[in-house]
């Protein structure tokens, strides 16, 4: 019996394979154009597709939005002066000289009105060549289709479905009560996302322009790219920022932020819009190395005790950003050991140990300590134990990193290294109303 037992014991996933796992998953959506930005007669089909969690909403709806565009020429067109869309850009040649197949542009080809029909037979076809004009992106954003909420377009995919999630989850909170089924179980797929060529709504979004130059991007051969416009480019502006904020976090310094080369923020950024782990794990990698932080040591009043196993290269801080009902994110570095102040750091570890088989909290910092820490209305820590429960009143909260729903118990250090996010965040959920 024991033997069957063992073997059925599950193998603990490296962290590793769990991010990698984040980076291969996808979240199915349902777009559709919203019908202020329709100047055709007829609506188009929305497109179904599967985005990542760990891009951004712009990037990863790219060529839709340049096919939904060609539905909204006034505003695709009229804003930014470009061509409406740029991934179908080669156009067939026509079956007629009168005929237009690009409306603009179709004028713009160079074909005269005193131009007969057998001359044009005659003439060789030439296709249209993609130019920098079309390839620009047109501005639009995104809006949650169910609370009509506009989306965050610098956050990540994920965090913006959990969020939606999260509220969809709240208000349908009072079906549940008396009913087997969790609200963790409620089904939000596919996620429906409406399209907007107008009407941006400043009041609720960043804009999309920040006023500053726009430089050419380049990709990992060096390669100038000139098919994305200046909204890709302020995207992975924010990426970078982003990356940086939580560098100095962790290292409470920019000494690391600073020493990111050109190169390394180019693969970066390249691992982000092919969704490719193996990419930017490889550079993440050669960006910490050999800055990893010392050995953890478990003070007593004798003799120290160190930890030498696999811990060496766990960071004194964990570069941690919380969103409460989807207001601006609270971001904070957490020390992944509780300070040394506390009664069991100042324990031996035997000691440690028999208060552990005694349901005691441990030394290191959990994900309840730190949303008791944050939100001390909302999670609450029992004294006789030290764990960290959701109050009472609280029962139908709603938390979750990376679309799942971890332990209160699990050790924050661990769900970083597991579940953070590419700009080195991690992100936490919750939702109270």
């Amino acid at each position: 019996m024991s033997g069957d037992n063992d073997s059925k014991k599950p193998i603990p996933a490296s962290n590793t394979s769990i991010q990698n796992a984040n980076w291969s998953g996808s979240i199915p959506i349902l777009l559709s154009l919203a019908p202020t930005s329709l100047s055709s007669p007829t609506m188009p089909r929305p497109i179904h597709k599967m985005i990542t969690r760990v891009t951004y909403l712009h990037v990863a709806l790219h060529e839709e939005v340049m096919q939904l565009s060609s539905y909204a020429p006034v505003a695709a067109t009229g804003l930014l002066a470009s061509a409406p869309f740029s991934s179908m850009s080669v156009e067939e040649p026509p079956d007629s000289p009168t005929e237009d197949m690009g409306g603009e542009s179709g004028e713009k080809s160079g074909s005269s009105d005193n131009v007969t029909d057998q001359e044009s037979s005659k003439s060789p076809v030439k296709t249209k060549q993609p130019n920098k004009q079309q390839a620009v992106y047109p501005e639009c954003w995104f809006e949650d289709e169910e609370s009509g909420v506009p989306l965050r377009w610098h956050l990540f995919v994920g965090i913006l479905y959990d969020l939606m999630k999260g509220n969809a989850t709240m208000a349908n909170c009072s079906s549940w009560k008396g009913v087997s089924i969790e609200p963790s179980q409620y089904n939000f797929l596919p996620w429906r996302i409406r399209l907007h060529f107008t009407s941006y709504p400043t009041d609720h979004l960043l804009p999309l322009d920040d006023g500053s130059p726009q430089p050419k991007l380049e990709n990992a051969n060096n390669n100038v790219d000139d098919s994305h416009d200046r909204i890709i480019t302020l995207v992975r502006r924010i990426f970078r920022n982003s990356l940086k904020a939580a560098l100095f976090l962790q290292y409470a310094s920019s000494k690391v932020a600073m020493s990111i080369n050109k190169s390394s923020h180019v693969k970066m950024w390249d691992a982000v819009l092919q969704s490719n782990y193996g990419s930017y794990h490889e550079v993440n990698a050669e960006l910490q190395a050999g800055i990893s932080s010392p050995a953890i040591s478990i003070q007593s009043n004798s003799n120290p005790t160190v930890v030498k196993d696999d811990q060496s290269d766990i960071p004194q801080l964990i570069p941690v950003r919380l969103m409460l009902n989807g207001m601006p994110a609270i971001q904070k570095p957490i020390k992944h050991q509780k300070d040394a102040k506390d009664n069991d750091c100042k324990k031996r570890p035997t000691e440690l140990l028999e208060q552990i088989g005694k349901c005691h909290a441990p030394p290191y910092t959990t994900l309840g300590d730190v949303l008791a820490g944050c939100f001390p209305n909302h999670f609450a820590v029992d004294p006789s134990t030290g764990w960290v429960s959701v109050t009472s009143d609280d029962s139908t909260l709603y938390y979750c990193i990376q679309g799942v729903q971890p332990s209160l118990k699990c050790a924050i250090v661990d769900l970083w290294k597991a579940l953070s996010h590419p700009d080195h965040f991690l992100y936490i959920i919750v939702v109270t109303e």
